[in-house]
């Protein structure tokens, strides 16, 4: 995705990914080439893709809209999810991102009145 190695990209990289995984039905492919993508841009662009799906993810919520009901929102959002917690997390830790983006994605991880009782989650209204 040009997206995530042009600085000056006409398109926002997370509106890039979206399209092309609603195109195509799947996440898996994204998300892996995102992964070896690597360096301050791709960083950033990680960052970016975060701050923007926070809250929507945060309220168990797919970051965009699921055009066709066989793709499954809630297992699209899980994969989503576990690859913020893993590969993403570890991606903002080392680039230095900020520490309420890491608790964001930390956040992901948690359930219920742990996530919603957490000194570090942010005011939304659902």
């Amino acid at each position: 995705m040009r997206s995530l190695t042009d600085p000056d990209a006409a398109v926002p990289a997370h509106q890039v990914f979206a399209l092309c995984a609603e195109a195509s039905g799947t996440l898996g492919p994204w998300l892996a080439d995102r992964e070896t993508r690597t360096g301050d841009l791709s960083d950033r662009r990680l960052a970016e893709a975060a701050t923007e799906w926070e809250y929507e993810l945060l309220g168990d919520s797919l970051p965009w809209y699921v055009h066709w009901y066989e793709h499954g929102e809630d297992g699209r959002r899980a994969e989503l999810v576990a690859r913020l917690l893993g590969h993403g997390a570890a991606r903002l830790r080392e680039s230095g991102a900020l520490a309420e983006e890491r608790h964001r994605i930390r956040l992901l991880g948690l359930t219920g009145a742990d996530r919603w009782t957490d000194p570090h989650r942010p005011g939304h209204r659902y």
